[in-house]
């Protein structure tokens, strides 16, 4: 009489030998009985890596998807495991046959060969799964990375700076959608001004990326308070020939702002991200790029008088709220000022935690400044914010309380 752990056995060597024949397609293993919540199924696939072939086990959940890697012995170890203790159905693909393994009532084990589902399947060739990404800004043959260190000097990224070149590209990205979304894709000459430029990471990549990639006749200046960095970034544009790409010392809030196309401030800390947004507008920006960092004015503003003060008597709360309405209100005041505004994350948490992304686009559309107006007073009301530190850059003569009439006339 054949017993469950024979059947099993013969499932499991009939999985071993169609990954080394080559016949392997995929393998299912689903009817889930564990303890893990919202995990559904998982999905066993090849892949080639550069460490080797690997057998790749994709835990698929409710709402996400995680991948595990193991060497081909230990994932098909795990399979055989998970088999009768978590999943209770088991289906292997090959290009000859499907073979089913199925738990019934009281254990009993039932071992289905079937007709093919994928009989020409390409897949049993291992795929490359680390295959090189094309990036808007190549880490290769760009000496400005090597300068500022990001790559060194054979063209590889420093290990220790893999996020900060994914957030390059990631910002670029971004950019390359923003400038079609505010028309200025269509211009041939742009002028853009980098807030707090630091050393100057992103600034290079937009000057790199509108002038040699986009082949426009873009300017880009930074502006930054620490004269060291705005020396070293100054030296870095003339050794790789940026000649229309300089930084100059100063702070936000005192600069001189004239018609600039791009306004950037990306982690200008705490009110130095709304004196950003003013020059911005002042300057007639078509396109304002900020990611705020810290929000300490607001959060020193609220004082709620309603059921909310019982939810933010908790720090953590308090300190994340204060970040959204800080940020809601900011959006807001740029609408107030004729642009249109988006609101989103700019990378993921796991590499920074400031990642979230204010953008304004210029816009001709017709603005109902009433309602905008309500919107503000309302959320000002509901947290006791007396003001937010841009009312007073934008309505200096109506501090704290803005006069609805006097605003909408001005």
């Amino acid at each position: 009489m054949t017993t469950n752990t024979n059947t099993q056995e013969q499932f499991i060597s009939v999985l071993t030998a169609s990954i080394e024949s080559q016949e392997f397609v995929r393998l299912t293993l689903g009817k889930y009985r564990g303890k893990e919540e919202f995990l559904n199924k998982i999905v066993a696939k090849i892949i080639k890596i550069k460490s080797g072939i690997r057998l790749s086990l994709t835990y698929c959940y409710k709402t996400k998807e995680i991948g595990k890697n193991h060497s081909i012995q230990e994932g098909i170890d795990l399979i055989n495991t998970l088999i009768g203790k978590d999943f209770m159905s088991s289906r292997l693909f090959t290009i000859k046959q499907d073979v089913q393994l199925e738990y019934g009532n009281h254990q009993k084990l039932k071992l289905s060969f079937i007709k093919p589902t994928f009989p020409n399947s390409t897949t049993t060739i291992p795929q490359e799964h680390d295959r090189k990404k094309k990036r808007l800004i190549e880490a290769e043959n760009n000496p400005y990375l090597t300068a500022l260190g990001i790559t060194n000097k054979e063209g590889n990224i420093v290990k220790t700076m893999e996020d900060k070149f994914r957030q390059i590209n990631k910002f670029i990205e971004i950019v390359d959608g923003l400038l079609e979304s505010s028309g200025l894709a269509a211009s041939n000459h742009l002028s853009v001004v980098d807030m707090g430029s630091g050393k100057g990471y992103l600034t290079f990549a937009i000057y790199d990326f509108l002038n040699n990639i986009l082949n426009k006749q873009a300017s880009v200046t930074g502006i930054e308070s620490r004269t060291d960095l705005v020396a070293f970034c100054n030296s870095v544009t003339e050794s790789v020939n940026f000649e229309n790409l300089h930084f100059e010392p100063g702070n936000i809030k005192s600069y001189s702002a004239e018609k600039t196309d791009v306004t950037i401030a990306l982690h200008a800390c705490d009110t130095a991200t709304d004196d950003a947004i003013y020059q911005g507008i002042k300057s007639d920006s078509s396109l304002i790029i900020l990611a705020p960092c810290c929000h300490k004015q607001v959060r020193k503003e609220i004082h709620p008088s309603t059921s909310v003060k019982d939810l933010l008597k908790f720090g953590i709360l308090l300190e994340r709220q204060s970040e959204i309405v800080t940020d809601g209100l900011r959006a807001l005041l740029l609408e107030l000022s004729g642009y249109e505004a988006k609101v989103f994350e700019f990378i993921s948490s796991e590499h920074t935690s400031k990642n979230i992304m204010i953008v304004g686009i210029k816009s001709n559309r017709s603005i109902d400044k009433v309602q905008i107006l309500a919107q503000i007073k309302e959320i000002k009301s509901l947290y006791g914010i007396k003001f937010h530190y841009l009312e007073t850059l934008l309505f200096p003569n109506q501090l704290f309380s803005p006069d609805l009439a006097d605003l909408i006339k001005a």
